[in-house]
């Protein structure tokens, strides 16, 4: 009988030794919840998260964030990787009289004009500017760059951005987008101006980015870029942009009247079409009883040059080629609230 009561008593709770422990929850800081919130443009639960699980470490949560919207949006991109995105903008950037211009693609028109989207659009631009390679001899003026290198590469800031995370390529940064944003979001084409004094227009959106865009590239005649004055370069760039609005305004399909394939004035009135269709032959939009090429080739010469002309140029539209499932846009709206 005594075994037995000290074996209950050895399984008996000590009423009086129990001590009660608690787990105290971290509290977010507000100012850097703020800041976390204003940096990353995260929800408010998704911040505190960060700053909870770190202890309000900020640099940590910052860390902990970029991991969480790697992984949710590689898993989004995932799901959504067949569906087609034919929307988007072509978005432009310029320096030093040298343009760049991308399409960055995405399923709605209601994304496209998303902050976000805008200005991931923007970021690709600019860091289109910083690819490209000495041109060859006889090369056009424009090249086109490896879509491939470009997602490889490091996703630089806006001049006006001074906390620009660049530790993520154009890649990461697309798969986090798609995980913000909901939508298939694709990289489809980017060009760079490598030589020649040049300058970029858009049409549909504001003066960065919209639904049209175009590139114009102009070379004096009998000097280089480089030993251009600044009278003569002022001009050529004003040119420059005068003629990318003739571009993305008249749609021509060649530069010059020699590029015109025989079968296709055969199958057209010759002289209508080359005015039409050529670039370099097309009535200038602010001066129609000259060609642009005359045009050009003017201006050069009134300001100390001995004439200029055009050398190349590009005209994209969003989603041109793309071939777009049809759909009702109510549909499309509610799918990307839905985050489907």
């Amino acid at each position: 009988m005594n075994s037995l009561f000290g074996l209950r008593a050895s399984f008996a709770p000590c009423r009086f030794g129990l001590t009660r422990s608690y787990t105290t929850q971290v509290k977010p800081n507000i100012k850097l919840l703020a800041k976390l919130r204003q940096e990353t443009e995260v929800s408010m639960t998704k911040a505190k998260e960060a700053l909870v699980k770190n202890d309000n470490d900020y640099a940590k949560a910052l860390e902990w964030l970029s991991a969480d919207a790697q992984a949710s949006g590689a898993k989004k991109a995932e799901k959504v990787a067949g569906r087609t995105a034919g929307e988007g903008l072509i978005t432009i950037a310029s320096v030093n009289n040298r343009s760049t211009m991308i399409e960055l693609n995405c399923e709605t028109d209601f994304v496209s004009r998303n902050d976000v989207f805008k200005n991931l659009a923007a970021r690709i631009a600019t860091t289109s500017l910083l690819l490209h390679d000495t041109p060859a001899a006889g090369s056009k003026a424009i090249e086109h760059l490896s879509v491939k290198g470009l997602m490889n590469a490091p996703l630089m800031p806006l001049a006006n951005e001074t906390s620009a995370d660049l530790s993520k390529t154009v890649q990461e940064s697309i798969v986090e987008t798609i995980g913000k944003l909901g939508e298939n979001i694709t990289l489809r084409r980017a060009a760079v101006v490598v030589d020649g004094v040049s300058a970029a227009y858009v049409h549909g959106g504001d003066s960065a980015a919209g639904n049209i865009g175009g590139i114009a590239v102009l070379q004096p005649r009998k000097v280089t870029v480089g030993e251009l004055e600044e009278k003569g370069r002022a001009a050529l760039a004003k040119t420059a942009r005068q003629v990318a609005r003739q571009v993305v305004g008249y749609s021509p399909v060649y530069l010059t009247k020699d590029q015109v394939p025989a079968s296709v004035l055969e199958q057209n009135n010759p002289e209508e079409y080359i005015t039409n269709s050529v670039l370099t032959e097309q009535a200038f939009m602010l001066r129609p009883d000259q060609n642009v090429a005359v045009y050009v080739d003017e201006v050069a010469k009134n300001a100390g040059l001995e004439g200029a002309e055009v050398v190349d140029f590009a005209r994209w539209q969003v989603g041109e080629g793309i071939e777009k499932k049809e759909s009702d846009f109510a549909d499309e709206v509610m799918r990307t609230v839905r985050g489907n």
